[in-house]
């Protein structure tokens, strides 16, 4: 499922479905999927997951262990699955 806005009834402005405000950040990311180890840019993330810039093509569903970047509000390694994936990065939630 890509992270969509919906429209408002009233009109044409797009409301964030995120519950959840995100983190932008800029760094490298290390996650773990099929038994390989990926790297890719990290670009944003809340408690709830996160986006990643990356040129692998994942499944929605897919399982990803993510190295976070330590911050103490989240551990350092995370189950997450993939939401969404275009080609050019992917979003994931984190499973708790």
């Amino acid at each position: 499922m890509k992270p969509t806005a919906d429209k408002e009834k009233t009109g044409s402005h797009p409301r964030e479905r995120r519950n959840l405000s995100r983190k932008v950040y800029s760094g490298s990311i290390f996650f773990a999927a099929r038994k390989q180890l990926f790297e890719g840019e990290l670009l944003n993330f809340s408690q709830a997951g996160l986006g990643i810039k990356v040129p692998e093509r994942f499944v929605e569903g897919e399982n990803l262990i993510v190295a976070m970047p330590f911050d103490g509000a989240i551990p350092a390694k995370c189950p997450a699955r993939v939401v969404w994936c275009n080609g050019r990065g992917l979003g994931a939630k984190f499973v708790r």
